[in-house]
């Protein structure tokens, strides 16, 4: 009987001690990690497929877990809203295979390709309550900071391809302050000098800086694990039972550049796809005309490319704008403008995004070309930087002589393009496209109908012109003599004007090239009487907030007080040298009037706080240029910088 009595006792500790130990180690969440962890292990050593965009992402994903129990909540939340989820993956799709080439090329993990996804769940237009916008959630003065222009009639933080430079070149730039992805995430959202004032808050505990011991407000602790949780559903999307959509792992759309603004409806028209397609992939317009500027890309479906470019090459550049942009000299009242153009004050406020009745100096705004009186809008003009432009997009320059025709522009239903006689306009091409991804040609789809330009040149009668005398006489000689003498006075005429634009542009270039150096002089002068200012480091004060209030560079304030590190300290006081910020300005804008005497040394070394914008600031170097040859590179002080050729 004894005996029996141990056998059950022996038995039923073998069936209740498991489950004892299993219910006081295991919650309900813990539960589904075993059940992930078992679905995944039925997966492990399955090859990824790289024909679509993911499988080419798995490969490259390495950030390491922080705060594993937030990272199961999002987990769950995430994967019982899979149709929201996958919303947003369909959303990124023009997107994303560019933003996972920009990221490779900078050797950045995989998962910062994912950032628009807890930013802006890939919405090119999202704002935030405070005033971020865009795919990557830029403020307005750190997109100014990294180039991002904002004007009323663009936003370069809704610009796809401008934004996404800006955003992994801002992510580089906080890697390399702290050495940890995840920290430079925190910061991204957070700020670098609240990341590093944490830091040094648990330095001073005693605590290992990491992600996990660092004080941080909620949005920021939930930040990093929403971005790994989205990581983890996407590496293993059967796991979680979602269905994850497929991305293809080609381009999209390939960047192009125009020489002239052009109707956004004309642009589309010419592309063969909806205005609705043409603003997903360039959204950062608030009005109808896509401007160009050097850094400006316009993005086109693959497919479309070859259709646009045909089509713009053989349409009359004059039917491509219905609006004429102009730049306002001085505050001119909207009220004014609306009685010398015909147009009403509300909708020239509604065209142009204003809110104010008055229109600022130097503000650029888009007027009807069939409005009247624009021709004697004086305290306007085009607002192009060269003012020979339009008129050498009005008519070309000729020998005198020259028999010219004038083409005429009709609008048809057709599948062919005419191309003979055409007057040619310049197209940069601009691509992402790898050299074995995409054919030269990409032929037009059959049973399709394209709305072309056709262009037919014609020689309309002369308005007002004397009866031939040939009608008289016969005599062909004497009409063709009279022709040309009638072409050589209108070339004539354009030359004189042309002359006189050019003067004109040379007095203005002279006058702006005194009043940058006297502005220069002017504001030396006040730095020489502040020269050797001490700061004392206020509460939120950081390396850039306070080099931005001295006008100063961050790597100069770093040399004059021989700081080791970004961490500042409340009370510590700084030495503010303005006398080298003053030396260079100086000399920036007597380069400024002649960029030719400038020299430009052949390496420069990095400094601690250096960027790419302030390195170009400081040797008056295009940051451009700067960008194409080093940009791909993460800084770092003591790094050699070559600087031939530029």
């Amino acid at each position: 009987m004894a005996q029996l009595k141990h056998m059950v006792l022996a038995l039923t500790s073998l069936v209740l001690a498991p489950s004892i130990s299993f219910a006081q180690s295991y919650t309900s969440n813990g539960i589904g990690l075993s059940i992930m962890n078992l679905n995944a292990a039925t997966l492990k050593g399955k090859a990824h497929s790289t024909q679509d965009i993911w499988g080419r992402m798995r490969q490259d994903f390495r950030m390491t877990e922080v705060n594993p129990e937030i990272v199961r909540k999002h987990e769950q939340y995430y994967s019982s809203h899979g149709d929201y989820f996958n919303r947003t993956i369909l959303r990124s799709q023009p997107y994303l295979y560019h933003i996972v080439n920009e990221a490779e090329k900078r050797q950045m993990p995989a998962e910062v390709a994912l950032l628009p996804f807890i930013e802006s769940a890939f919405v090119s237009k999202a704002k935030s309550r405070v005033g971020a916008s865009g795919l990557w959630q830029f403020m307005p003065h750190s997109g100014r900071q990294y180039g991002l222009e904002q004007t009323n009639l663009y936003d370069g933080r809704h610009d796809v391809y401008a934004a996404t430079d800006a955003a992994l070149t801002y992510l580089q730039y906080l890697y390399s302050l702290f050495g940890d992805w995840s920290l430079a995430l925190a910061a991204y959202n957070w700020g670098e000098g609240n990341v590093g004032k944490a830091i040094k808050r648990a330095q001073l505990a005693g605590i290992a800086p990491t992600y996990e011991n660092l004080r941080m407000p909620n949005e920021t602790r939930n930040y990093v694990p929403k971005l790994l949780a989205v990581r983890n559903i996407i590496e293993n999307p059967q796991a979680f039972g979602i269905r994850l959509a497929s991305v293809p792992n080609r381009p999209y759309f390939e960047a192009i550049s125009i020489d002239q603004p052009i109707d956004i409806d004309a642009a589309a028209r010419l592309a063969n796809i909806s205005t609705s397609e043409f603003l997903t992939l360039n959204p950062s317009f608030k009005s109808p005309v896509f401007i160009p500027k050097e850094n400006r890309k316009m993005l086109l479906p693959i497919t479309a490319v070859n259709t646009f470019e045909r089509n713009y090459r053989s349409a009359d550049k004059s039917s491509l704008l219905s609006w004429n942009v102009f730049k306002a000299f001085t505050p001119t009242s909207v009220a004014d403008l609306a009685a010398q153009t015909g147009m009403s004050s509300a909708e020239i406020k509604r065209l142009n995004n204003l809110s104010s009745n008055t229109v600022p100096a130097g503000r650029s705004l888009l007027i009807s070309k069939n409005s009247l009186n624009t021709q004697i809008l004086d305290s306007f003009s085009n607002s192009d930087t060269d003012p020979l432009l339009n008129i050498a997009m009005a008519q070309p320059v000729l020998p005198p002589g020259t028999f010219v025709t004038h083409p005429t522009v009709t609008v048809a239903q057709s599948n062919n393009i005419v191309s003979n006689n055409q007057e040619a306009l310049t197209i940069t091409r601009t691509s992402t496209v790898p050299t074995t991804a995409l054919n030269a040609e990409q032929p037009l789809l059959e049973n399709t109908t394209t709305q072309t330009v056709i262009v037919a040149t014609t020689t309309p009668a002369a308005a007002d012109s004397p009866a031939p005398l040939a009608a008289e006489n016969s005599d062909a000689l004497m009409q063709m003599a009279q022709t040309a003498q009638l072409q050589a006075a209108a070339a004539a005429s354009v030359q004189k004007v042309l002359a006189q634009a050019e003067r004109e542009e040379a007095q203005v270039s002279r006058v702006a090239e005194n009043r940058s150096e006297r502005a220069a002089r002017k504001i030396i002068n006040v730095a020489d009487s502040r020269r050797n200012v001490a700061h004392k480091v206020n509460k939120g004060d950081t390396l850039f907030s306070i080099a931005q209030r001295y006008n100063i560079n961050v790597a100069d304030l770093v040399t004059a007080n021989n700081l080791r590190g970004h961490n500042l300290q409340v009370g510590q006081i700084l030495k503010i040298d303005t006398n080298s910020n003053s030396k260079r300005m100086l000399a920036s804008a007597r380069r400024t009037g002649n960029s030719k005497t400038s020299i430009i040394p052949a390496s420069y070394t990095v400094k601690k706080g250096d960027t790419l914008t302030s390195i170009a600031q400081r040797l008056n170097i295009p940051v451009s240029k700067l960008k194409k040859v080093h940009g791909k590179q993460v800084l770092r002080p003591g790094q050699k910088l070559k600087l031939t050729n530029m």
